[in-house]
């Protein structure tokens, strides 16, 4: 029992991840990448019959740039964290569904409640939401830069690219939480599937356990009418005192077993509240890392820009140069030559 219960926590656990790495790589890019095409259109459309040296494929590809990035990221974070919580709920409803606790109607019934009050518990000392405020908002410094400022007396246009950003970020934020929404539904069904699949496993090794427990029982039974009289006879050759203390005894032996698998329990449970410590630390210090890498990476490309910058004036440079160095070399080929003819 014990065997088939960790097969099917490591086969849910196994894949869910599968599942979460579809999620980044497929859902989550067709949900950002469709919002981006309706907002270029609906704004390209608005300034259409302005003079802007913006067309529909700029902005599209300038909001990709600002907002596709940080919500990948944020949504990465996101799934990571919940992990744990997901882990958790899984493994306790397999061992339950297995101990005969919990039915599959009733694991339907609660699963996705347990699973978010699992995910609000914060197991990680780590948090994150679906709220895009501060992404939005650098898409809106964008154009309120590059399209507001230019239109301003048009204060009736200005309102509707206002509104349109919002419009945009509440369709973003709703098709994201209808993404995680879908995706624990998904987890139930993983988790049903493996359950239903290694049940009939267990049913047909348990059939089978049991005609070998009838034959030997069929077996064992003389011998065991046998054992039972001589037991009696045992038992006889001790008055009531002496078995009295050799019950006494028995139970504090028992007593002493528990307390010793209550320390080793007790043991375990520090040593992996302990790992889960330095998980914890491990990921925090991993962000910290990320962030520092990319502040580094956005620091070379400004480096960059600037050493372009200062090469191509170089160049002007060398190229106004140029005709100046061809002067004075005639100049002094000249003085060369008037030279020879004087002497």
């Amino acid at each position: 029992m014990i065997g088939v219960i960790e097969r099917v926590k490591n086969a849910v656990l196994l894949k869910c991840s599968t599942l979460n790495n579809d999620i980044i790589s497929k859902t989550l890019i067709n949900v950002i990448d469709e919002s981006i095409y309706h907002f270029a259109e609906e704004l390209s459309s608005m300034i259409n019959d302005m003079q802007f040296n913006l067309s529909e494929e700029d902005i599209r590809n300038n909001t990709s740039d600002i907002i596709k990035v940080p919500i990948i990221k944020k949504i990465k974070r996101k799934l990571f964290i919940d992990s744990l919580a997901l882990q958790i709920t899984n493994d306790s409803y397999v061992e339950e569904y297995f101990n005969n606790q919990i039915t599959i109607d009733k694991l339907k019934t609660n699963y996705v409640k347990e699973l978010n009050v699992n995910k609000s518990s914060n197991q990680l000392n780590m948090t994150e939401d679906l709220n895009l405020y501060s992404i939005l908002q650098e898409l809106r410094l964008y154009v309120d830069e590059n399209i507001i400022n230019l239109i301003k007396e048009n204060t009736f246009l200005a309102s509707a690219i206002s509104s349109l950003i919002d419009n945009t970020k509440e369709e973003l934020e709703n098709n994201l939480k209808k993404m995680i929404d879908d995706a624990d539904l998904k987890y139930l069904d993983i988790l049903i599937n493996e359950l239903r699949e290694n049940d009939k496993e267990l049913n047909k090794e348990n059939k089978g356990d049991e005609k070998v427990m009838e034959n030997e029982s069929l077996l064992n039974t003389n011998t065991k009418e046998e054992k039972n009289d001589k037991d009696i006879n045992k038992f006889d050759k001790y008055d009531d005192m002496t078995l009295f203390n050799k019950m006494i005894l028995s139970l504090n032996t028992k007593e002493e077993k528990l307390s010793r698998k209550e320390s080793e329990l007790e043991k375990r449970k520090k040593d992996i509240d302990e790992r889960l410590s330095m998980t914890n630390k491990n990921i925090e210090s991993n962000i910290e890392r990320e962030n520092s890498l990319s502040k580094r990476k956005l620091e070379l490309n400004s480096k960059e820009v600037e050493l372009n910058s200062k090469l191509s004036e170089a160049e002007v440079i060398f190229l106004n140069m140029k005709p100046l160095i061809n002067g004075l070399n005639k100049i002094k080929e000249s003085d060369m030559k008037g030279g020879n003819d004087g002497e």
